[in-house]
């Protein structure tokens, strides 16, 4: 998995998450992305897998937080890595995209910080890097993207509700 590839998917398992219902009517879908979501996205690619759970959160003001763990494991040679992963983004929704900009990301490896090292997640991704992902599904309990760089598929379930209002 080359690193920009790496980056993009990211990007999208940290910030995204949002979707569309088929085919697309005249509603205003950004109604349906506001809330708390947990999310997930499991990518492989020559020898290489990253596994995100999240649980992501869209703001009516259109800012997004997102907060979770990463495994990744890039070869067979060595172990796999566990990452705290939170981030906040810009969002909004044109049409059939989801389109976010990250604000601020940080991440942290959680079981072998000897690796860093070599590579420092943290120091790959630039600053307001922005991602694009085609809304598949949105309604009010589910949200599936596709993103347009190929990072691959993010599926979400709405979260359930925790604490009273």
């Amino acid at each position: 998995m080359n690193v920009q590839g790496f980056s993009l998917l990211l990007l999208l398992t940290v910030t995204a998450s949002g979707c569309a219902s088929e085919p697309y009517p005249a509603f205003d879908h950004s109604q349906n992305i506001l809330g708390v979501w947990d999310c997930a996205a499991v990518i492989e690619e020559n020898g290489a897998s990253l596994k995100v759970e999240s649980k992501d959160t869209y703001l009516r003001n259109g800012a997004s937080h997102s907060f979770g763990i990463m495994k990744a494991k890039f070869s067979d040679e060595l172990p796999e890595i566990q990452y705290s992963v939170a981030g906040t983004s810009a969002w909004k929704i044109e049409g059939e995209y989801l389109i976010q900009t990250m604000t601020d990301l940080k991440i942290v490896n959680l079981t072998h910080p000897e690796f860093d090292d070599v590579i420092k997640l943290q120091d790959i991704f630039p600053e307001n890097i922005s991602e694009s992902s085609v809304i598949l599904r949105l309604t009010s309990t589910e949200l599936v993207v596709d993103s347009e760089s190929g990072a691959g598929v993010y599926r979400c379930s709405k979260a359930s509700n925790t604490g009273g209002s």
